[in-house]
């Protein structure tokens, strides 16, 4: 039990490591990550050391910027903010193609189904529908609904 808590002081108080890790690329081009140096016989010109540092120990603070928690907030609420904008958007787009959707499927019914249909003219009277005309709505309702009603 001493040994366990005694480690588990050691990492709480431990500080940054550094790592030495090589990159190479063998004779048949499979790249290579370890931390031991490449073999002798690779070219120094595939085999590269890489400096890689782990992250700092909980509780150390340092001075950068991209570490305080305050920007990190920031950022998070800004993120935050634009994908409730974005659903907002989504869903009033998704509002509009519902109505849209309803619409046309009113309209298909309306020239399908009533055998005598009139429509306004535009200069106060009623026009009979013919069967061009019927069709053309009806070919129009039917892209509506294609498009609108996913």
């Amino acid at each position: 039990m001493r040994i366990f808590v005694l480690t588990v002081i050691a990492l709480l108080f431990s500080t940054s490591v550094s790592a030495q890790i090589y990159k190479w690329v063998d004779e048949t081009g499979k790249i290579h990550y370890t931390d031991q140096p490449p073999p002798p016989g690779v070219n120094t010109q595939q085999g590269q050391q890489l400096n890689i540092n782990t992250a700092p120990a909980t509780g150390s603070h340092q001075g950068n910027q991209a570490n305080n928690p305050s920007d990190a907030r920031d950022e998070f609420e800004k993120r935050r903010k634009q994908r409730q904008e974005n659903e907002a958007k989504d869903q009033a787009q998704a509002d509009v193609n519902k109505k849209k959707c309803t619409e046309a499927q009113t309209q298909l019914r309306m020239y399908a189904d009533s055998p005598r249909l009139t429509i306004p003219d535009g200069a106060g009277g009623m026009v009979y529908v013919d069967d061009d005309l019927r069709q053309r709505r009806i070919d129009d309702a039917n892209k509506a609904i294609a498009t609108f009603c996913k």
